[in-house]
Formats: C-alpha cells, structure tokens, sequence
C-alpha cells in the first residue's frame, strides 16, 4: 500500500474526505447562520471562497496527517485509545491556537470560537479512529 510520511496512504485520505465533508456539514449546513453572523457577512457578501476550499482541503490534509504521526509514534491502534488521544491533541494543540483569533480579533466572538474548535475537535476525533480502524 502507498504511504505518506510512513502512513498508509488509505486511511489519510478517507480521514481527510471525511473530515473535510465534515466542515461542509458544520460550516454550511450545521452552524453556517450563526458563523456566518458572527463575521458579518450576509448570502449577499459572502461569495468568493471557492478558491479557498482547496486551502481547506490542503489544511485538513496536513491536519490528518499530524493526527495520524502522532498516533503512529504514541502506537495507539484502539479505536476508544485514538479518540481520547485526539481529544487530548485538540484540547492542548488546536483549542490554544484557536483561541488566539477570539482572544486577539476585535470581535471576542465566544459563538465562532466555540463552533471553530468544536469542529476541529469532531474533526481530529474522526481522524483519529479512522486510523485506528484502517490500517
């Protein structure tokens, strides 16, 4: 099987299809109003992000890829052992850098914190037991 830094490269992209359908999910589907109300943007002014969506999967990517090193190199294969090291992951890595645009950004927006890093803990969760189930 193909491999990318080491990792089968299976699991890597089902873990990355499935996280960034995730963000579809969250962001366009699940909390787009309130996301979209804390930036103020309106279905008027809020076009123009279809070239950003290959960041978005890049990012997602490169995210699916530090969860599944760190995973690799701590050995967890359990499924239970792998959502609770991403969740432990999300909660000293991606919650403290998203929390830099909510305490630097004027706006102190508590609603797009909240949706931002509960969607990058839903995400690296996902990731996690991904890698644990596809090997």
């Amino acid at each position: 099987m193909p491999k990318i830094l080491g990792l089968n490269l299976v699991p890597v992209l089902v873990a990355t299809i499935a996280f960034w359908i995730l963000g579809f999910l969250w962001y366009g589907v699940l909390f787009m109003e309130p996301w979209m109300a804390g930036h103020g943007l309106t279905a008027d002014n809020a076009g123009g992000f279809d070239l950003y969506m290959i960041g978005g999967i890049l990012t997602t990517f490169l995210q699916v890829l530090g969860v599944g090193l760190f995973l690799k190199w701590k050995g967890v294969a359990d499924p239970v052992k792998a959502a609770t090291t991403a969740l432990l992951m999300w909660f000293l890595i991606a919650l403290p850098f998203t929390m830099y645009a909510y305490l630097y950004l004027p706006a102190h927006n508590p609603t797009l914190l909240m949706i931002d890093a509960s969607h990058l803990l839903v995400g690296w969760v996902i990731s996690a037991v991904v890698f644990s189930l596809i090997k």
